[in-house]
């Protein structure tokens, strides 16, 4: 299924699907780091680790590498949380390497919505503000994966 509504490289990025789960659930996912581990990444369970203080203004952060070499993690903030039906927080991506040299993005926005529809959610994400097309074109994708990985995390 095709979840990325967006043209490749465009601003912003949208991408939405409907699950056949509760949005409780579904809000679960997405804030709890033992489930989130399971579907964000470019694989299930390939995040090293993932912290949430799911606050706002609490810091989140996924580290997708850490070896002796590189460092390298997404982070940002809780900017606004309503339970079980909105998250919004800021983002960027970090890389640190062995040698000293840091590589991060500017900051942009992810707004998440979880539409309750019974005993389904209407998932809707938008990423906006981010600078470059190529890390529009990669963080597109990306979220591709991350909502295919959603649903194959919630089929019976």
């Amino acid at each position: 299924m095709k979840f990325l509504r967006s043209a490749p490289g465009e601003e912003p990025i949208n991408v939405s699907g409907s699950f056949d789960v509760s949005a409780k659930r579904l809000f679960a996912a997405w804030t709890k780091p033992e489930q989130l581990i399971k579907w964000f990444g470019p694989s299930p369970n390939s995040l090293v680790e993932a912290n949430i203080d799911l606050t706002v203004n609490g810091d989140w952060r996924f580290v997708i590498e850490a070896s002796e070499t590189k460092r390298e993690h997404l982070e940002g903030q809780y900017l606004e949380i309503e339970p079980d039906a909105k998250l919004v927080f800021s983002w960027r991506h970090v890389v640190h390497l062995a040698e000293g040299e840091e590589k991060m993005t500017d900051y942009s926005k992810v707004t998440v919505r979880f539409i309750d529809q019974g005993e389904k959610t209407q998932l809707e994400l938008c990423h906006e503000a981010i600078s470059a097309e190529p890390g529009r074109l990669g963080v597109g994708g990306g979220w591709q994966r991350c909502f295919e990985q959603i649903e194959s995390m919630f089929e019976l």
